[in-house]
């Protein structure tokens, strides 16, 4: 997911700066009206915050770094404070002090049992930390929900429509880069905001498929699409910085909620003639008691879904949930492998070599996309060394739950299960960076399929874990294989001189690209025309 530095600063900042706005409103409004709408409002929120009804907390120690308040340590250094816990605690379940309030951390030792068991749910947890009932946030409450139209279509179409949908993606990435980094053969070397562009480009592949042809290249959609995945984010952590009795003041006055209630309003009006032409063409199909033509078209899909189950859809807040999902992930895989390869030049030729070996050969498909061993593995290993996020895992408690240690979990409490890429048990030497760790280790008998990309696991944990874990990594794993091959063939990459490696921004336990980063490329003659292999 995308992140921003967080000063500690903004906290203060934006306060002062939100209850002056808040004062100049209410003097120029009713004053009796207004100051009693906002009087029983703070009773109201105070209430439900002090009754003390909630899960106890008592029996699990609660972590910190020497010098630095709990919430502090958990807001700027999270990944340390996991370290520093682990070893002091004895790799036993504590807390942290959260944003949103006390968060039970257990550790990856335990995420075997935990991974399906019914009494911690993924959507509870989901709307404590993300705030979908505000304006704005519909996308993230289509997300949230338990029986979400979104998941659903993602798992039951667009996941069993891959292939059909490769092509639309090889056509979106060869048209993307030419209005992106050129097609002129000079032996320049150019600079670019690396995360930026990539943001372009994966705006444009995922919303070929969501929404086609005509409205991925639309410039006003494209900046709904891009602006309402890095705000809906940045939305939900500064409001975890706020005090919960101010969020629902708040949230009226932030510029980044004022932007996600702005992009939703744009994208009903982009879209929502779209949404009643697919809509129509699917009903046609229906009552005529034929199938709907079997197209890339995720609204399509949605409306079929949505009729088999008698639901109703907000189609563009769920275009906007699935836009959202599918740009952060690719966007931020896709950078960190091109700083990798550019960190270990090593993999770039048998990166190359693979390439033309496997496209040249097979041409695209979904087959040919599962032949590139050595780029799944390299892609593998760059998430391991570098994830993007320890905390994939969160779920909110609905009934106790003990642990093989003894230890309860209580009903009510919210919890992170910990990701762990560095077990040298798993991983044998972890500090190493290791492009071919993978393919050695499905070369081992009944492993071939256990280390890809995709797979999930205690040890796996990338893309979450049991019946939560992504259901649209698969999309999201050819997405970012058929962007590199066209990347690595038609490009060098290196870092700006005397710059070196773009540092990452942290907040929590997620890791994210930097947002300034910048990097240098040059068109090279591609040694085989992806553009026009069937």
């Amino acid at each position: 997911m995308l992140r921003a530095d967080m000063a500690e600063g903004l906290r203060q900042s934006l306060l002062s700066q939100k209850l002056l706005d808040l004062r100049a409103i209410l003097t120029s409004t009713p004053l009796a009206t207004c100051w009693i709408a906002v009087a029983v409002a703070v009773i109201l929120v105070t209430i439900r915050l002090v009754r003390p009804n909630g899960p106890s907390y008592a029996e699990f120690p609660l972590a910190s770094l020497e010098g630095e308040s709990a919430k502090n340590s958990w807001f700027n250094h999270g990944r340390k404070l996991m370290l520093v816990a682990l070893e002091k605690y004895s790799n036993r379940p504590f807390k942290v002090m959260t944003g949103t309030g006390p968060k039970i951390i257990v550790p990856n030792r335990f995420a075997d049992e935990l991974r399906n068991n019914p009494a911690l749910n993924f959507n509870k947890a989901f709307i404590h930390d993300f705030f979908p009932e505000y304006p704005g946030m519909e996308p993230l409450k289509e997300f949230s929900a338990h029986d979400s139209i979104t998941a659903e279509t993602i798992r039951t179409k667009l996941t069993q429509s891959l292939g059909l949908v490769t092509e639309h993606l090889v056509d979106e990435t060869a048209s993307c880069l030419r209005d992106l980094y050129g097609d002129t053969f000079d032996g320049e070397w150019r600079t670019v905001v690396l995360k930026e562009s990539v943001l372009d480009m994966v705006s444009r592949l995922s919303s070929r498929v969501f929404l086609g042809r005509d409205l991925c290249r639309e410039k006003k959609w494209l900046a709904i699409a891009k602006t309402y995945a890095v705000d809906a984010v940045m939305a939900t952590f500064a409001l975890r910085r706020l005090p919960a009795v101010l969020r629902p003041f708040a949230h009226l006055f932030m510029a980044e909620c004022a932007r996600c209630r702005k992009a939703v309003k744009d994208a009903h009006q982009m879209i929502d003639a779209e949404v009643l032409n697919r809509k129509a063409v699917v009903d046609k199909c229906l009552a005529a008691g034929k199938k709907p033509p079997k197209v890339a078209d995720t609204i399509g899909w949605m409306h079929e879904t949505a009729i088999m189950r008698n639901a109703k859809v907000d189609y563009v807040a769920a275009q906007l949930s699935l836009t959202m999902a599918a740009i952060h992930t690719t966007t931020e895989v896709t950078c960190q492998a091109i700083f990798d390869i550019c960190s270990h030049p090593e993999v770039l030729q048998p990166l190359r070599d693979e390439i033309i070996q496997v496209i040249g050969q097979h041409g695209w498909s979904k087959t040919s996309l599962y032949q590139l061993k050595f780029m799944d593995s390299f892609l593998k290993e760059s998430s391991r060394a570098r994830p993007r996020n320890l905390a994939v895992v969160n779920r909110y408690v609905e009934s106790d739950v003990q642990l093989s240690d003894g230890t309860v979990l209580p009903k009510g409490a919210l919890c992170i299960v910990l990701a762990d890429f560095s077990n040298p048990k798993f991983y044998p030497e972890p500090e190493k960076f290791d492009a071919w760790r993978f393919i050695k280790a499905q070369s081992r008998p009944g492993q071939e399929n256990a280390w890809s990309m995709v797979a999930v696991s205690a040890e796996q944990m990338s893309f979450g874990i049991g019946k939560h874990a992504c259901p649209g990594r698969f999309f999201a794993a050819n997405e970012v294989k058929i962007a590199l091959c066209h990347l690595l063939l038609k490009y060098d990459w290196r870092f700006v001189p005397g710059k070196g490696r773009p540092v990452s921004s942290s907040f929590e336990l997620e890791d994210s690209i930097s947002a300034t980063g910048e990097m240098q490329y040059r068109r090279r003659k591609e040694e085989i025309n992806l553009d026009v292999i069937n």
